[in-house]
């Protein structure tokens, strides 16, 4: 897998890509990163990447003769000119954009090579959105100040599903929003603090019993959290008794 992150502020990667598991899979070469900035790819002495918008109005928008340099740079075509390669994507962080989430992510961990563009201002002059088959991506309903923090958690989420990035896989296949669920509650050592005691049920080795409970009890959390999960998620007929049994225990 190649990321390729197009920014007006390069820097801002120069700390946060050399952190934790994806600076540790940088640095064992499981994936490769290269930082483009964009103010290379403009053509006047202040290397002005925005401009005031048409009509009027407050804020700048980002020009399209540096991103569209710099794509070509790296190879993309224009719409018509070049056949759609499924394992290259174009992301443009843009507030936007279809909702970044867990599924998103797994499809993105597929590809070969993402390029992710870092939005700023009031956004990219649309005519981009024409001229490139590119995905705007939104990681939430908020504003940020630029789309290298969003850039990143989007990277994050999807190096992490890559192979031999983490240590034990199996801790991915148990996040939230894996199954369409959130995840269910861990404990680690010590078994009792400050009067709090690990479920017995945790601490018995019976694994059968163990998944059973964490299955509950990821149900439960997403009924107090986050109900809206459970109307798509995979439930067999006796959990969607017990959504029922607990839906009723609410109300009351």
């Amino acid at each position: 897998m190649k990321f390729e992150l197009i920014t007006l502020f390069p820097d801002y990667f120069s700390v946060a890509l050399k952190q934790s598991l994806i600076g540790k899979a940088v640095e064992k070469k499981l994936f490769d990163i290269d930082i483009v900035n964009l103010r290379d790819f403009t053509t006047d002495k202040h290397h002005t990447a925005d401009d005031q918008p048409f009509g009027g109005g407050g804020g700048m928008v980002m020009k399209i003769e540096p991103l569209d340099r710099a794509l070509q740079k790296l190879g993309y075509g224009h719409k018509g000119n070049a056949a759609r390669n499924e394992k290259e994507r174009i992301i443009l962080t843009s507030a936007a954009g279809v909702r970044f989430n867990q599924d998103l992510a797994v499809q993105y961990s597929l590809c070969e090579r993402l390029t992710i563009i870092c939005g700023h201002y009031l956004g990219v002059d649309e005519r981009l959105m024409s001229l490139y088959d590119l995905d705007e991506v939104s990681i939430g309903d908020y504003i940020l100040t630029g789309g290298e923090p969003a850039a990143a958690v989007i990277l994050d989420a999807v190096a992490r599903l890559m192979p031999k990035v983490l240590g034990n896989f199996e801790s991915a296949l148990n996040d939230s929003y894996m199954n369409q669920m959130l995840g269910a509650p861990c404990y680690t050592r010590p078994a009792e603090y400050a009067g709090l005691s690990v479920p017995e049920v945790i601490m018995s080795g019976n694994h059968a019993e163990i998944t059973r409970y964490r299955r509950i009890e990821a149900i439960k959390k997403c009924l107090r959290v986050r109900p809206d999960l459970l109307e798509t998620a995979d439930l067999s007929d006796e959990e969607l008794k017990l959504v029922d049994t607990l839906k009723k225990k609410m109300t009351l």
